[in-house]
């Protein structure tokens, strides 16, 4: 029933869709930490990481979650080396500078820095970049102009696309 659905979650663990009815469809389970974690993380404050070891050694659920609230929205891109002129076709090379203003209620979470080679073996993501910010808006508009004045040379990107898309 997706066409009726007004809620949807991915709390890392359960998937599923809320109808105005109120009824709940389950989607999947997954057993791991989302790659959207930061997203939850920057609105609930929350460390999901902390929290996922802490209750793995045989923590409690903490207290804090029994109050817990949402504070403003965040949005999360990923930043890959392809081409998407051309049928979004990976795209490979050297690094030659890649670096992010430090920046309030911005995240970046990258495995890759200037000099690295991006070859077509692995994943093409170079990083997520994730904003936080008041409303949906602000959080578009901080995250396309940190895309925008990244320091990015070397392989072809989604760069400008992402921007485009947020603007």
């Amino acid at each position: 029933k997706a066409g009726q659905a007004i809620g949807y979650t991915n709390a890392g663990t359960v998937e599923f869709l809320l109808t105005p009815e109120r009824k709940f469809y389950f989607l999947e389970v997954n057993t791991r930490l989302q790659v959207e974690h930061p997203v939850t993380e920057c609105i609930t404050g929350l460390d999901l990481v902390r929290l996922q070891l802490e209750i793995a050694q045989g923590a409690a659920l903490p207290a804090e979650l029994d109050n817990l609230s949402i504070n403003g929205h965040a949005i999360e891109v990923r930043l890959y080396a392809e081409d998407p002129t051309h049928d979004y076709r990976p795209a490979t090379g050297t690094l030659n500078s890649f670096a992010f203003e430090c920046a309030a209620r911005l995240r970046v979470e990258t495995g890759v820095a200037e000099g690295a080679e991006v070859s077509p073996y692995y994943d093409p993501m170079l990083a997520k970049v994730i904003a936080h910010a008041p409303t949906r808006g602000e959080a578009a508009a901080r995250l396309a102009a940190a895309l925008a004045r990244a320091e990015i040379h070397g392989p072809r990107t989604n760069r400008e696309l992402l921007v485009r898309i947020l603007r």
